[in-house]
């Protein structure tokens, strides 16, 4: 974290300020231009806009992470996957400081907090572990394969829309499709949740079981990926 925010004038205060800035940015857009969402739509935007921002900010970060240290990597033996790790735990801190910015703004836009706000942890934990086997993936795959930093930049722009991030799957996905997209978009259920706990009071949706299950698969894969290539890493690079 030091790394990155050095020789920046705002250095940490931008991990406060890129959040805040794009969440007014979708709420003109959306809210006053398109004159979409209720009246919690600006807090039901941000908290999925902040678990999205830490999934793509890792996965972005973990397919350079192997190449971006190759004179570390020659000169130092050490666990490789530290590095797209890393990334993983600094995505984590930018989320718990926009999470910050997020409080206050839960008691002005009235959400109701009841005890389903203890499963936010557990969903915490389930994105950590999808995101940390995706990122293992990234990592190996980004060391062989120099364009895919573009191939996940187009991937995740195109995630966002198909996620309920700008919207809630209850109002902007017809009913008869609602099953099959959340069942197809495992982050869909994931999202669904934050918002259901964070803001609605309400449980997990069903659909965060997709989550679970793609997590653990995805986790379990990377694992496994990453430690086969691990010694072919450095010859890689």
């Amino acid at each position: 974290m030091k790394a990155e925010n050095k020789n920046k004038i705002l250095g940490f205060v931008w991990s406060f300020l890129d959040p805040l800035l794009l969440l007014i940015t979708y709420i003109i857009l959306v809210h006053y231009i398109f004159e979409r969402g209720g009246p919690q739509f600006p807090v039901l935007l941000f908290i999925a806009l902040l678990s999205w921002r830490w999934f793509t900010s890792s996965l972005s970060r973990s397919v350079t992470s192997i190449t971006s240290k190759a004179g570390l990597i020659q000169s130092t033996r050490f666990p490789l996957a530290i590095l797209p790790l890393s990334g993983i735990v600094i995505g984590f801190f930018d989320w718990l400081f926009g999470f910050v910015i997020l409080l206050p703004m839960l008691f002005v836009f009235k959400a109701s907090f009841t005890a389903n706000i203890l499963w936010l942890p557990l969903l915490l934990l389930i994105q950590l572990i999808g995101t940390i086997g995706a990122c293992l993936i990234v990592a190996v795959v980004g060391t062989y394969l120099s364009d895919l930093r573009n191939i996940i930049q187009f991937l995740i722009r195109l995630g966002f829309y198909l996620s309920p991030i700008l919207y809630s799957v209850e109002d902007r996905v017809p009913e008869r499709l609602a099953t099959l997209y959340l069942v197809g978009n495992p982050f869909a259920g994931l999202l669904e949740s934050y918002k259901n706990v964070v803001i609605r009071g309400a449980p997990p949706t069903e659909y965060a079981l997709v989550g679970v299950a793609v997590a653990f698969a995805v986790f379990l894969i990377g694992l496994w990926y990453f430690s086969r290539d691990e010694y072919k890493l450095v010859k890689a690079i």
